[in-house]
């Protein structure tokens, strides 16, 4: 009988290491400085021996990287800290006696953003010009921005723009708009953010402004007098500036015949001053804009064309003495200057003595030397510029002389008479005026004897001693005074007697 062996036989069947898992390689993060963990699950009969590698290198136990095996097969990377060197490519490797099995995942170190500049708190943007916000910061992977008006997000249009740009591994953030107008004021802010991290900037407070500016100058205005004045301007600034007009330094105020108006869409202003006046408005206009950020002025003429005018008259007489200088003088107003032109007895006069005082605005004309012959006789002015002309009345420019007296008799002005001779004074009187002429004895009036037009004549047929005496001749008129004397001596036997004794007793001189 055939008896089968008793002893038993015992197969072993050996399996491959095997990677529980769908992907042998996948990608895994972690934060700089923070602790991670990488796992894989190996399955394998003989139980798999799993060793670590990063970038092929093999990973050394240490206090930061340390390996944990479970029994289930997972095998548990740990790394402590995680700095930026641990990033890279790790590898588990399952390894037993039949084969290997390994699986792969790469490690990204992420930085958390942090911003490097800041936006100011604030900046001043000038209106239609450029204004530029800039944040820089840093972070792995490169960090998102999204740039915030107050609660909303900007959005890129013809204006708005964003930039960023690598540098020294730092991102610089641009946000730029062109053509800046008011409605772009407010607080802006910055989101930035990447997979470790999100992080919001400052606030920028932006204030938009200029400085007033004309766009469009005023011009120097010419205008005739009683017309309409209109200066036109335009304007930029904000806030919008205040317009100040002002006259030859004076602040023009909103009264009857000045008007000021302003278009807030358009910014053009205008100054209108209706019937415009010589004396009034001529001279220089200033537009002043004023706003918080500055001020600007511009200064132009004002010119206004008046025909001359006549405002202080010629004297419709004038006296004067031969040999003194006269002035004549008007006072007149005309734009542009009138010229002037004299005249004597209707004849234009060529002179060196005419002048004009433009501050009072009078023409004048000096007679020197006035003398009957050459300078008497009326005066008048014509005043004339490219709008029209006006003559003045007429001056008569008389001339006197001085009264003169010339003696004819006596020849002397002392007369040695004896009683009963013929004692004469005989004076003649010139001068242009008929001057008063008057006869004094001893200081009292006494009638001249005979007067034949301008000979004076003053006769006593018999003297006597009453007659004795100083005679005084005195002419007069309104340019002068002239005085000439003669003393009258009477002599006799009875000469020294007193007149009251001689009258009493001797009727008659008797001649010794």
């Amino acid at each position: 009988m055939y008896m089968l062996p008793t002893d038993k036989v015992y197969a072993f069947i050996l399996v491959l290491p095997k990677v529980e898992a769908q992907k042998s390689e996948k990608d895994q993060s972690c934060i700089l400085g923070e602790d991670t963990q990488i796992s894989w699950k190996f399955s394998g009969i003989e139980k798999p021996q799993v060793t670590w590698f990063l970038n092929d290198q093999p990973i050394p136990t240490n206090d930061r990287f340390q390996v944990t095996e479970i029994d289930d097969g997972t095998s548990e990377l740990s790394i402590h800290q995680a700095e930026l060197a641990d990033q890279g490519i790790y590898t588990a490797m399952a390894t037993n006696s039949v084969g290997k099995a390994e699986a792969k995942i790469t490690l990204s170190i992420i930085i958390k953003p942090m911003i490097t500049v800041n936006l100011d708190g604030s900046l001043q943007a000038i209106k239609e010009e450029t204004m530029t916000l800039k944040i820089v910061a840093s972070g792995t992977p490169k960090p998102d921005i999204v740039w915030m008006k107050g609660n909303n997000e900007i959005k890129p249009n013809d204006r708005v723009h964003k930039t960023t740009e690598d540098h020294d591994d730092n991102y610089i953030y641009t946000l730029v708009i062109s053509h800046v107008e008011p409605e772009d004021q407010g607080e802006y802010s910055a989101k930035i953010f990447n997979i470790g991290e999100s992080l919001v900037s400052n606030k920028c407070k932006v204030t938009v402004s200029k400085p007033p500016i004309f766009v469009v100058k005023p011009t120097a205005l010419t205008v005739k007098q009683d017309e309409k004045a209109c200066l036109k301007i335009q304007i930029d600034g904000y806030p919008t500036p205040k317009i100040i007009w002002l006259l030859n330094g004076k602040q023009l105020k909103a009264e009857e015949g000045v008007q000021m108006q302003f278009n807030p869409v358009t910014n053009e202003a205008m100054l209108v001053i209706e019937n415009v006046d010589l004396e009034q408005h001529a001279g220089s206009i200033t537009c002043r804009l004023e706003n918080e950020y500055g001020n600007e002025e511009e200064r132009v003429k004002l010119e206004i064309l008046a025909a001359p005018t006549i405002t202080a008259r010629l004297p419709q007489q004038r006296e004067t003495v031969t040999g003194q200088d006269v002035t004549l003088k008007v006072v007149a107003k005309g734009s542009p200057r009138p010229s002037a032109q004299w005249f004597f007895n209707d004849q234009p006069i060529v002179s060196e003595n005419l002048s004009v005082n433009e501050a009072n605005n009078e023409y004048q004309l000096v007679i020197k030397r006035a003398t009957i012959e050459k300078n008497e006789g009326a005066y008048r002015i014509v005043l004339k510029n490219d709008v029209g002309e006006v003559h003045s009345n007429s001056c008569v420019v008389t001339v006197l002389e001085p009264v003169k007296l010339k003696q004819v008799v006596p020849t002397s002005n002392e007369a040695q008479l004896k009683c009963g001779e013929t004692f004469e004074i005989t004076v003649d009187v010139s001068g242009k005026e008929i001057p008063e002429v008057r006869l004094m004895k001893d200081g009292e009036a006494m009638q001249f004897t005979n007067v034949e037009t301008t000979r004076y004549k003053f006769v006593v047929a018999n003297v006597q001693l009453q007659h004795q005496g100083v005679y005084m001749m005195i002419a007069k008129n309104k340019t002068s005074t002239e005085e000439m004397t003669v003393t009258l001596n009477v002599t006799g036997k009875f000469a020294c007697i007193s007149q009251s004794i001689v009258t009493r007793y001797i009727p008659t001189c008797i001649f010794s």
